[in-house]
């Protein structure tokens, strides 16, 4: 089973131009074993099928990367990461950033953290059992972020209040959304306005299948 997996996953991932090395092959199939073991006890996913898993959860994550230069020694924060998506896979894809990941579960904070143990991802990674609301008010976590990232959260207007104040004056927040935007884009700008900040660019996923999109999203510090 296992076997048959690491294929299905090098195959999709080659097809798109996400060459994987052998130990990320097999980070990724620990990981997909773990979410399926611990899904049985807590609500991590819906999905159950390993090429949705693999498309959906795995791909998902890191085609960002096609539109977004996430680099080693950059510091990312994951709000509201869930089960670990997009942040623990791209941890996986590039080892050197140092991630941070928001999730106020304690529950699936409990399992991000077995996962990183069971992974090997234990250096330049935590994990905050915290709402983003409170880090968004902490000194730990104002401006130090080169990336805020969003997937599956609040909509773009309600979490602009906690993504914003994390990033640094060169940072970008990405929010993972689907194609049908256009509306909360619309319904965000005044409040972005507000808070300082401003759209800089909206990227398509090439990936078909994902219905993703990248809103990405920067500070407007002009006239502070």
């Amino acid at each position: 089973m296992e076997t048959k997996f690491r294929h299905q996953l090098e195959a999709e991932f080659n097809r798109y131009g996400f060459f994987l090395t052998p130990e990320q092959t097999e980070q990724l199939t620990v990981y997909r074993s773990e979410l399926k073991r611990w899904n049985t006890h807590i609500n991590l996913t819906a999905l159950q099928d390993d090429v949705e898993i693999i498309q959906k959860h795995f791909l998902d994550s890191v085609s960002v990367l096609e539109h977004c230069a996430i680099e080693g020694g950059n510091t990312v924060i994951d709000i509201g990461t869930g089960a670990g998506f997009p942040g623990v896979v791209l941890k996986i894809y590039i080892p050197n950033i140092r991630l941070t990941l928001v999730e106020a579960s304690h529950k699936k904070v409990a399992f991000l953290k077995y996962l990183i143990s069971q992974l090997g991802l234990d250096s330049s990674i935590q994990v905050i059992a915290k709402r983003a609301e409170t880090c968004a008010e902490s000194d730990q976590f104002v401006n130090a972020y080169d990336w805020v990232l969003t997937r599956y959260v609040a909509s773009l207007a309600k979490s602009a209040v906690y993504c914003l104040p994390l990033l640094n004056t060169t940072g970008r927040w990405i929010a993972y959304k689907s194609n049908e935007k256009d509306v909360e884009i619309h319904e965000s700008k005044k409040v972005l306005q507000q808070l300082g900040g401003e759209i800089e660019r909206v990227h398509n996923s090439r990936i078909a299948q994902l219905n993703r999109c990248y809103l990405v999203v920067r500070r407007d510090d002009r006239g502070t």
